[in-house]
Formats: C-alpha cells, structure tokens, sequence
C-alpha cells in the first residue's frame, strides 16, 4: 500500500527501560541506569528540572537519549540533546544511532541546517542534537523545544556565562574601553585607575576588582548612551543588547586590561533565553552532579532535583592515575624541561587550563621547549577529534573544559592540568581574589577536577598519567579537608603522589617512575596494589563528612530569588531574599567571604531604592565580614566608622594578602615549606650569583614584594615591586677581596638599574624606586664619587638577617592557616611584621640607611 495509516504500527513503550529492550541495541541497562529510569519517571510530573548522575564510561549518553526518546514516542515532544561542541555533537548523535535512537546532527549556522533533518525535529520524527550556542543564542534555533538535555551540563557554564557577560578588552576594543574608562571617572578607585593606566602588577596576582554600584548608578543613563552607541556594529551588540534595560541588576567588574559587566547569576528563566527557559523539562546529564547549588547557579533555575543511584565513595571516574606534582620535585627554572621530557614520553598530550591567557603562556612554552610537537586547539577539534589521535606528536591545548573530552585508551595516556580550574570567569575571580569565598569555589573545584581527571580514562582498564602545575595547587590539593571532598580512590592517588616526594629527586627517576606506569608491568602491579589497599583504608578510617555545604546548598534558591526580584525592579523582594541567604550562612567562619558579598548586595539594594542608612550599614557590615578590607572602596561609607583595630594600613594590608597568598601555596604541608626555605638561606649564604640571585627574589616574594629576577646582559639581579614602591638591586656579593674598593663600573652599572625598571616594567611615576647596591665591599674610591648619586649600600648579611627575622613570623602565619584559619593568620601576621620592622616601607627605610655617597673616601 502506498499510503500509511497513522498509528498503526506506533509503539508507544509503557516505561523507558521496555523500550531499551525494544530497541534491542544493548544486552542490558546497569543497575544504576535502570533505577534512574525509574525515579525519573516518579517524579518527573512534579519536577521540571532533573539532573543525573551517571560517571563516565557508564552509558551518560544512553540513560539521556533513552529519555529523549521516550518522551517523544509517549507525548509528542520535540527534544533536543545539546551537547559543549560541533565534535561531541556529532559523536553524540553517532552513539544514539546505535542504540537505535532516532536523532538528527543540527550544528553549524542555522540557516545552514537540512531543512528535511530540521523538519523531523519540528514534526517530533527524532531527536535533534546540537550546541550550547543554539540554546543560550538571542535567536535560539529551539526555541519550541518540549525538552532539552544537556549532556556534560557542567560544560554549559562556560556557555552561560558568556551569554549575559559584557565583556570589553582593551586589546580588542580600546575605543569602547577607554570611553567607558573616562565615563566612570572617579567611580574607580585611585589605585585600580593607576593599574589601569600604567598596567601595574595586583598585589593579589588575580587582578579583578569591583566598582561598587553605589558609585557608578548616578552615571547609568551614561553609561547606557555611551555603549548602546559604540557597540553598534561589533560583537558585543548582542551581549549589551541583554542587559541594557536590567544595569541595575548588573555589577562592573575591572581587571588592568578588561571591564566586565553582568548579573551575579544568570537569569535564564527571563524572555532573553528564550529556548531554555520555554521548554517543559530540562535534564541535567553529569558525571558529577555536586551537591552545594552549583547546578542551580550555573543555569539560573532554584531546584533542581538530583538523582544519583551511586554511593557517597563511589568512585566517580574510571581506570587508573598516576597523579604527581611536578613542581614539588623540580625548581622553577627546571620545570618546563621536565614537562618538555615529560610530554615526549608520549605520542600525545592533553593540557586543561582554567583561561585563555594561561593557555596563551603555556602555547608560548610549548613552542619554545618542544617546537617538533604539533599544537592542537579547541577550533582544530571542533568537527573531530582525529587531527589530534591521528598525531604521532601531538599536544592538545585547551582552556576552561573540564567535560566533554573522551580520549580512550591509547589514544593519550598524559595529562597536565597546569593552573586549578578555582575561579572560572571574571566574577569568580573577584570572588577568589578579594573575598576569599572558598567555601563555594572549592566544591566547585572538586566538581572541575573530578570531571578533569576523567578525560583521558574512560573505562575501568584505562589508565594515564595526570599531573598538577600552578600557584594554587598547594593552597587546595595539599589540604585534607579539600581531598576529602574527592572519592578515596582519587584521595589516594593523590596520597601516592605525594609519597614520591622525596623518592624521585632528579629528571632520571621521574621518567622511570613513569615509564614503569606507562608499561603497567610487573613492578606496576605491586603498586597498584597498594593504591588498592590505601583505598580501602581511607574508605574506612575516613569519618566521612557530608561533602557539601548544607547551607550553600539550601542559599541558592534564596540567591536565584534576588536575582529575579532585582532584575524586574523589586527592591524589597530582594531584599527579603537576600536576608534569608544570610540566614542560612549565619556565622559560619568559613562562609565568611560569601557574607561580606552578600551584605554588599544589600547595601546595593539600599542604593536603588535611596535609603542612604540602610546602604551605608550593610557596606559597613560587607567591609566588616571580609578578610581583605580594602576590597571595597571607602568612599561608599563614613570611613571613620571602621575601627582601627580591624584595619592595617594600606600598604600592610596589601602585603599580608600577598605574603599569605604565598604561605597558602604550601597548603597543609609544612615539610615542602621548609624544603623551599632551606634552599633560599643556602642561596642567601652563598657568594656566587647562580644561587644567590634566585634566593634573592624567593625571599622577596615571602616579604609580600612582586619579585622578580630579569634575565639578560646588564640587568638588574633583582627587583622588588609593590603598590607604591619598589627596590632594584646589583649584588656584587662574589669578591675576591672585600677590603677593596668597589669598582666604578659597577657603581655605573647600578646606576642605570631604576631606569631598566621604568622601562621594562609597569610602574607609574609616582612609584619612588630605590636603587640597592649588595656588596661585602665598604668604600668607594674619591674619583667614582659622581656616579654614587641614588644609590644606597647594604652589606649580604643584612638580607641573610632579614631573612631570619621572617622565617619565625611565617612559621607562626602558616601555623595559624592550619589551625586557626585565615584571619588569624592575617592578624598575627600583620601585628608580627609591624614589631619585627618587616613592613614593606620599614624595609625600604632600612635599606637606605647607607647611601654610596656616604662611603667615599
């Protein structure tokens, strides 16, 4: 016959595991597909946003495309599957064919799409799979869908973020940024304006700060005009176009190089995202779901309801690591010889980054120590991962995905996760950086590193080496209440590694150490072993807390509620919600950062509405929560209301964070301290410049200075920055006889040292730069006296004494990060540096108490 008889031949399954067996594609569900099916199907009526989770290599793609289908053969309904990339789309839709899923792959522009493929989704014949893009799009292709699955939803956040983030770079867009720059004026701070200007270091290394809104919404008619008629025509059109009518709602984030502009959360649920926050049903498809709101935060939506068929020590990533710690081995200097000889172990390697401009430095140093390898990058994997399993020397770099790679088995064995993934996107890193929210960002850094560590061991048999580069790696992974958040088995990998430590000492034994992992022979087989048995004794002795914070957990609703109260203007709603956020964090020391944001969102609010008490009490409180005090301008409150004894002067404040934010490097492990302070005193005591002069910018660093040692002919050998000073030194500490004089070409050469910083770094005018001579020599000759002018004299005992002066302050500080907590530390620290003379401008001080042309003879 022809024609067809609709419904005749439909099968309508009676539940999603009957129409597994149906499609007669796969012998059999697991255990945990199977009871997801079934409480999906329990509670799906009452909850229109499900995540679950199903670890990778356990059929993710199967439980979400099962469900897709379902819903489209039972109720008509046009699914879409989205997936972070046009590669994994297209392997998803390859995967769900097999399982006898009808799907269609629609990526690339829409207008491209196959009008017969687009068709069958429209008419609910098959599921359509696509991108992130075609979901959160100010033209969304989908914007009918009945439901969405998002596979690897964590990916997403990236995505996200993007969509309601107006993001303006100087580099990219310097017109719009600079105009932008001078309408703000004076709502920036003096010092944020200077780094600005003259492109400063940030004494906290990660250089966002926040404009508060107290100080800019008086200009948002402005601000408004301005963008709304320079963004015309670039690509930004579209991000502005979002947010335009909602600024209130927004804060203005500044780094030296970029203005941010964005609401704290994303408010998917509103018309601007149109497919998502339409369709009936979303599915949240993760290898970890997590369990502290993070899902909630990352797509906008209050609850979410989770379902994970796993016990709490599961495992949640398959096959086998070797994890080791490269820089814990190796000195700075020698490290990227050691990645080089590392990577060339393998055909192939992964690098993950947390940001572009890390991946910039590591594409640099790639090039530099390794040029034979071929580098591969996100747009060179879009369409297919085979450029880079097909490469016999290969390297694929990427930053900020942490999900939605599947490299199995021999196709990389290696993985370097080089900078920890804490602070993803401008907002976080202010919320890293300058309120120390780390009870949030690091159940949101559990979460990155599970799903980083799964990338390249995708079935229980797999294995690959994984190592940890960066500044932040000690500050986390070194602690056991941060691995006590990850599964034993990855507790203690991550212990093995660390029991290499003083085992492999040189490039010889590292790469045996990991040639026997790679040939997972013999001698392999005892170790894993043991890897085995410290697993079960962890799962054992570990009294294992909940791993989520309850009250971070039950906050995001209350959270998600201000947001939408204040995007639509209702001031007193968001209030009340952000009360109750409050409420649950009450005096939790730990949450003590996210509560100083929180009262500062408050205080926000009291500025819309012109209750000048009302915002001048919760900025007062938000200053009063923070350990940081100067991460808020003064200029939104009376200054005399904060009391002297919570507050250091500014310069003091600026290098305690700095000199903790060296100290929490070492996390909880005081032995890898000692290793690195021993190796300075001996660089200190020595005369030759090999040695002293990387000890003399070590110690720098430890005193809270950016320090740096340039290299190059003529150089300064060290030079000491901070916010509104800075010290270059010559060391002549290598002489023959220091009875002598010292000679007139190395006074010439000191010389020219403050202008060699002017030049090469990024100081302002206003910065006084003293210039240090080092040297055991005592006098200079009459004749040399015209070139002694500006430099001052210090003999090497007096930094070998300063030396011992701070190493028992730091002792106490890193003492205090262990037992105490950090604004103990910052207090002890502060009130230690101030009676031991050890302040930055007592240092200086100190230092010029000689001047060259005082020892003339």
């Amino acid at each position: 016959m022809v024609f067809r008889i609709p419904g005749k031949d439909k099968y309508v399954p009676p539940n999603i595991i009957a129409l597994f067996h149906r499609l007669g594609k796969l012998e059999r569900l697991s255990h945990e597909q199977g009871e997801s099916f079934k409480e999906y199907e329990t509670i799906r009526k009452t909850c229109s946003d499900i995540a679950i989770e199903m670890p990778a290599g356990l059929g993710k793609t199967l439980v979400g495309g099962l469900i897709g289908e379902f819903n489209r053969l039972t109720q008509n309904w046009r699914i879409v599957y989205a997936c972070a990339n046009k590669q994994l789309a297209a392997q998803t839709h390859a995967l769900l064919q097999s399982y006898g899923v009808q799907s269609v792959l629609l990526v690339g522009q829409k207008e491209s799409f196959q009008v017969h493929d687009f068709n069958r989704y429209q008419r609910a014949a098959a599921v359509a799979v696509t991108v992130y893009s075609h979901i959160f799009n100010i033209s969304p292709a989908f914007s009918d869908a009945h439901q969405i699955i998002f596979d690897d939803a964590h990916a997403a956040e990236y995505a996200i973020s993007d969509f309601w983030s107006l993001t303006i770079k100087k580099e990219k867009h310097p017109e719009i940024f600079t105009a932008l720059f001078e309408t703000l004026g004076d709502a920036i701070a003096s010092h944020v304006q200077d780094r600005v200007l003259h492109g400063m270091f940030d004494p906290l290394h990660d250089g966002v700060d926040i404009i508060p809104l107290a100080l800019w919404i008086e200009k948002k008619d402005e601000i408004r005009s301005l963008l709304s008629s320079k963004v015309d025509g670039t690509d930004l059109y579209f991000s502005w176009s979002r947010i335009v009518n909602h600024l209130h709602a927004c804060q203005i984030y500044i780094s030296h190089d970029t203005f941010t502009i964005r609401p704290i959360l994303p408010p998917n649920l509103k018309r601007q995202t149109a497919a998502f926050a339409s369709s009936r049903e979303r599915i949240y498809m993760s290898a970890t779901v997590g369990d502290a709101g993070e899902l909630e935060r990352i797509f906008g939506v209050a609850h979410i309801h989770r379902i994970s068929k796993f016990s709490v020590d599961a495992n949640k990533i398959s096959g086998r690591r070797l994890i080791l710690f490269p820089e814990d081995h190796f000195s700075k200097d020698q490290l990227w010889e050691v990645l080089a000889e590392t990577i060339r172990m393998q055909s192939r390697a992964l690098i993950l980054c947390p940001s572009y401009p890390v991946l910039q430095h590591v594409l640099n140093k790639l090039k530099e120590h390794i040029p034979d390898y071929s580098v591969f990058l996100s747009k060179d994997i879009e369409e297919s991962m085979e450029p880079f399993v097909s490469s016999q020397k290969g390297v694929l770099l990427l930053a900020g995905r942490y999900e939605g790679i599947d490299l199995k088995d021999d196709q990389c064995r290696l993985q370097i996760i080089y900078e920890l993934p804490v602070a993803i996107g401008t907002s976080e890193q202010f919320l890293q950086a300058r309120l120390r929210v780390k009870e949030l960002l690091r159940t949101m850094l559990a979460t990155r590193i599970l799903q980083g560590l799964g990338r390249c061991t995708r079935g229980h048999k797999d294995y690959a080496s994984v190592l940890f580069v960066g500044k932040r790696v000690g500050e986390y992974m070194y602690k056991d209440e941060f691995l006590g958040m990850l599964p034993a088995e990855v507790d203690a990998e991550i212990s093995f590694g660390f029991e290499q430590i003083e085992q492999i000492r040189d490039l010889s034994t590292w790469k045996q150490a990991l040639q026997i992992f790679f040939d997972q022979g013999e001698e392999w087989s005892e170790i894993e072993g043991h890897i085995q048995t410290l697993t079960d004794e962890k799962n054992k002795a570990r009294i294992r807390e909940v791993i989520f914070n309850e009250s971070l957990r039950l906050s995001a609703a209350d959270e998600l509620s201000y947001l939408y109260s204040i995007w639509e203007g209702e001031f007193e709603k968001a209030h009340q919600s952000a009360d109750q956020v409050l409420k649950h964090f009450g005096r939790q020391e730990t949450l003590k950062g996210y509560r100083a944001w929180w009262n500062y969102l408050i205080a926000s609010v009291g500025v819309l509405q012109g209750e000048k008490e009302k915002a001048r009490e919760y900025h007062q409180k938000a200053v009063n929560a923070a350990d940081y005090k100067l991460w808020l301008d003064k200029r939104v409150f009376n200054e005399r209301q904060i009391g002297e004894d919570e507050n250091f002067p500014e310069l003091v404040e600026y290098q305690l964070n700095t000199m903790l934010a060296v100290l929490e490097s070492y996390g909880d492990r005081s032995n890898r301290f000692d290793k690195h302070w021993a190796t300075m005193v001996d660089g200190l005591s020595s005369p030759i410049a090999e040695t002293y002069e990387p000890a003399l910018c070590t110690l720098g660093q430890f005193l809270g200075f950016e320090s740096d040692r340039p290299k190059g002919k003529g150089t300064p050998d060290g030079v000491w920055l901070s916010l509104s000073c800075g010290i270059v030194f010559e060391a002549k500490t290598n002489v023959e006889k220091p009875e002598g004089a010292i000679s007139l070409d190395d006074i010439r050469q000191t010389g020219y040292h403050e202008n060699y910083v002017r030049k090469n770094y990024p100081v302002s005018d206003s910065i006084t730069i003293t210039t240090v001579m080092i040297c055991p020599k005592q006098y200079v000759e009459k004749y040399a006296e015209h070139t002694t002018e500006g430099i001052f004299l210090l003999e090497p005992k007096f930094i070998l004494e300063l030396a011992n002066v701070l190493e028992p302050c730091l002792r106490v500080a890193l003492q205090k990060l262990k037992y105490a907590g950090y604004e103990d530390a910052r207090s002890t620290l502060g009130q230690l540096i101030i009676e031991h003379s050890l302040t930055i401008q007592t240092i200086v001080e100190n230092m010029q108490q000689v001047e060259l042309v005082d020892v003339v003879k």
